[in-house]
């Protein structure tokens, strides 16, 4: 593969650093805007962070309108109403607020804004980032959680209610104008909440890492990420004010997004297609599948090689069977599920799990080649 023709894209620009969503709009004022349009969600509103970013923007002579009912399971109607909202309050700009939903919507309205039809014909899967132009609003991401690192993305995954699907709006004038990670803002988290969502960082490591694809500038991102996440997610779930651990949390979510632009793979076409008829919490799915789809995987020479091959990451031998043991005891440190038990899963919906899975995007780049039944015997195991 080093011999064949690739693109690689990294652009984000990151405000890093304890404090400097404060900074925020005054980067704002220098494109010369006046109102924009804050997304975020409910959970949000309900502890006080909305209004600290609304003050801070008002204190600035800026104005902020407000979509705050993002669903925790994105879907178009979130999308469409924020996009209404824009347009009919005259907005400019927009600031999404929270973890990924809010951002995923965020990013879609900005699409929205200026496109017009129906989200589904924008769908990546079937051409639709071909129609997407570069003449959207400015976008400025503020996550509040560690696991989706949709700040530094160029997609979105949106729940289309025509076809009943997760689909990806994908487009690198999505990539927002600037990402601020400011740990402070993720003190406030719930610990449950920062462990699920640190696996979903994990995963993004893990599984991009694992793609069978020549890009070393992902590989050692997420080398790197695993690393940050494996290391600081339990000082961050047992200390939520520790704002070190918080801003380690937050690089290694950005670092595992943007090293996903290589791929993904079946924990999280799985973890999709659970969100998509169980709503199951994203971050909880993808700990909940990782030991399975990890052993899965290592039944595959060349996977279980490259797995191998990072010992030092988790600090034992250069071993799958040491690292995957790692794995089940960092979870459980965790106190995160290693199974899916209690979503209470029909087995009488396996067959159907398995379809979505299968159609998934992120299925086709997993470390090991997916076959039909293949996830039907995996989930088998956990249900």
């Amino acid at each position: 593969m080093p011999n064949q023709r690739h693109s690689y894209f990294y652009p984000t620009r990151i405000e890093y650093g304890p404090g400097v969503v404060q900074e925020l709009p005054s980067m704002v004022k220098e494109t010369g805007f006046s109102k924009g349009l804050l997304v975020t969600d409910q959970g949000l509103e309900s502890v006080g962070i909305p209004e600290k970013i609304r003050q801070l923007f008002e204190e600035s002579g800026l104005v902020l309108v407000t979509f705050n009912e993002v669903k925790s399971n994105p879907t178009c109607t979130n999308v469409y109403d924020g996009t209404t909202l824009y347009k009919e309050s005259g907005a400019q700009f927009i600031v999404a607020l929270g973890g990924g939903s809010p951002m995923d919507v965020g990013k879609t309205i900005k699409v929205m804004a200026t496109h017009d039809g129906s989200l589904e014909q924008y769908d990546d899967a079937l051409g639709g980032d071909k129609l997407i132009q570069n003449n959207m609003p400015p976008f400025y991401a503020i996550p509040t959680t560690a696991g989706t690192g949709s700040e530094v993305g160029r997609s979105s995954v949106i729940t289309v209610k025509a076809t009943n699907k997760k689909t990806i709006i994908f487009s690198p004038f999505m990539l927002p104008d600037i990402a601020i990670l400011d740990p402070e803002l993720t003190v406030g988290l719930p610990l449950g909440l920062t462990a699920a969502t640190g696996v979903d960082a994990f995963v993004h490591n893990l599984e991009a890492y694992w793609v069978d694809a020549f890009h070393p500038f992902a590989d050692g991102i997420a080398i790197k990420g695993m690393s940050l996440c494996y290391n600081n997610l339990e000082k961050a779930v047992e200390n939520g004010q520790d704002i070190s651990a918080r801003g380690h949390m937050l690089m290694g979510s950005s670092m595992g997004a943007t090293a996903f632009q290589k791929g993904l793979g079946v924990n999280h076409s799985i973890a999709h297609a659970l969100g998509v008829y169980y709503d199951v919490h994203h971050g909880l799915a993808n700990a909940a599948l990782l030991i399975a789809t990890t052993q899965y995987n290592m039944e595959d020479e060349n996977a279980w090689n490259r797995l191998a091959s990072i010992g030092h990451v988790f600090g034992v031998k250069n071993d799958a069977e040491a690292i995957l043991e790692s794995l089940v005891h960092w979870l459980k440190r965790l106190n995160l599920p290693t199974d899916l038990k209690s979503f209470q899963i029909n087995p009488n919906d396996l067959e159907k799990i398995e379809q979505y899975a299968l159609s998934d995007p992120t299925c086709p780049t997993n470390s090991r080649k997916v076959q039909k039944d293949d996830i039907i015997q995996i989930l088998e195991g956990l249900v």
